[in-house]
């Protein structure tokens, strides 16, 4: 068999695929329905998938799967990544779907505050269409869990998101932490981010509603990775052009007064170029 066969076979469709295509359409077939609060302000921007055999390793999370259903098939690893979350200026949290030969999803394992939590409840009443976990994000914070009861245990649930809101600033841990800048400048980023996060901060609704990731937002997960970088300049540059404009007393309005400023500002320049 040549090389190019070796990674071609049919998908779905009856049609022939490379292993990518074959590998994004699986996670699109079987992503996760993801549930967040009502005032969430900061929905997934990407995810890097990866199609992984039970003897492999996680590449984004340290872990392994030794400990899988002898009958998996395969795991589809959800890399989600957020520029923003409720404490600092990133996020990424991991779901590992468990799909056997025959299609079954077998079970769900998602990441909470550093943490390996099952995803798939024991009467697969979180399991819609067969295929797509229904998990639900942690306002804020974004730590997932099949049970949103689960957060009300969590005495920071309310603080978190509301006074501590922008606490942490420029965090990023393990290979991320390599990536944000370094020396006098960081005392400074750190504020920006900071009040930027606390003009964000709520109170949970603890009513969440449905969120379905686009196609648009999956990549493998080599991409993403390789996007992170770039990413993180973006938003600190974001941030020092935000501060520059509108000052640090505009980064600490409550996003009602945001709202109501950009409103008039918008209203404004409409103005101004009828008049021009």
């Amino acid at each position: 068999m040549s090389e190019s066969a070796a990674h071609e076979w049919e998908g779905f469709d009856g049609m022939t695929k490379s292993a990518g295509e074959e590998d994004r359409m699986l996670c699109e077939r079987y992503a996760p329905y993801l549930m967040f609060d009502l005032r969430e302000p900061f929905l997934p921007n990407l995810v890097g998938f990866t199609r992984l055999e039970a003897a492999g390793e996680s590449p984004s999370f340290s872990r392994s799967f030794e400990d899988a259903d002898p009958r998996t098939d395969f795991i589809l690893e959800y890399a989600i990544w957020w520029d923003y979350e409720i404490g600092h200026i990133h996020q990424l949290e991991q779901i590992w779907i468990y799909v056997g030969p025959n299609g079954e999803v077998l079970d769900c394992e998602v990441t909470f505050h550093g943490r390996i939590l099952k995803g798939l409840l024991k009467n697969r009443s979180n399991l819609s269409d067969g295929t797509h976990v229904r998990l639900f994000a942690q306002p804020g914070k974004h730590a997932l869990s099949p049970m949103p009861e689960l957060f009300e245990l969590l005495p920071d649930l309310y603080l978190a998101a509301g006074p501590r809101a922008g606490l942490d600033g420029l965090y990023a841990g393990g290979e991320v932490a390599c990536l944000l800048p370094a020396g006098e400048e960081v005392d400074e980023i750190h504020c920006r981010v900071r009040r930027y996060l606390r003009s964000f901060a709520f109170k949970p609704a603890l009513e969440y509603i449905e969120c379905r990731l686009l196609p648009e937002q999956f990549m493998p997960w080599r991409e993403l990775r390789e996007a992170i970088p770039l990413r993180l300049a973006d938003r600190l540059l974001e941030l020092e052009l935000i501060f520059a404009r509108d000052g640090f007393r505009k980064a600490g309005e409550t996003p009602s007064e945001r709202r109501a400023r950009r409103s008039r500002e918008a209203d404004a320049e409409t103005e101004r170029e009828e008049a021009h």
